[in-house]
């Protein structure tokens, strides 16, 4: 995921991932919906779980996800939004971003202590950790589907 987002700014790769993530939450909420037909009036444009927070509390309150995950969904949903609403001066390099990125668990990660630069330091954690949330929800409806079959 951090490959695609090379050539992005920081606003555009911050949001494209965190959509991402947000999709991914979507899409593995929509999976665990028995009632197909339920899903669009829950999760649609006007539905009550058609925000990411929404998302994110109710697959917490419902034991969909982890403690952990949840923290880091709320602090991928907080930088995307920061990223969102200050279009001209958001950036890795912002405090504000960096209180959230730094929360990321791949954050303390040894392999990123070889970026010197703070800024390119928080923008691979946040995409990184979008990549394993969508990752972890993908391949868990994978494995519902299997065992499924």
């Amino acid at each position: 995921m951090v490959e695609i987002f090379h050539g992005e700014s920081d606003r555009g790769a911050a949001i494209l991932a965190g959509s991402f993530a947000e999709h991914a939450l979507g899409t593995f909420l929509t999976h665990k919906v028995k009632d197909k037909s339920v899903a669009e009036k829950l999760f649609g444009p006007v539905g009550p779980l058609s925000s990411f927070s929404q998302r994110i509390a109710a697959a917490y309150a419902f034991d969909l996800i982890s403690a952990s995950q949840y923290k880091e969904f709320e602090a991928a949903r907080q930088a995307r939004n920061y990223f969102a609403h200050h279009p001209l001066d958001a950036s890795f390099a912002a405090a504000e971003v960096q209180k959230y990125t730094s929360t990321l668990v791949i954050f303390s990660d040894p392999a990123l202590a070889q970026h010197t630069d703070p800024a390119t330091k928080h923008r691979i954690a946040y995409l990184l950790a979008c990549g394993l949330l969508c990752g972890r929800l993908l391949d868990s409806i994978e494995k519902d589907l299997s065992d499924n079959d």
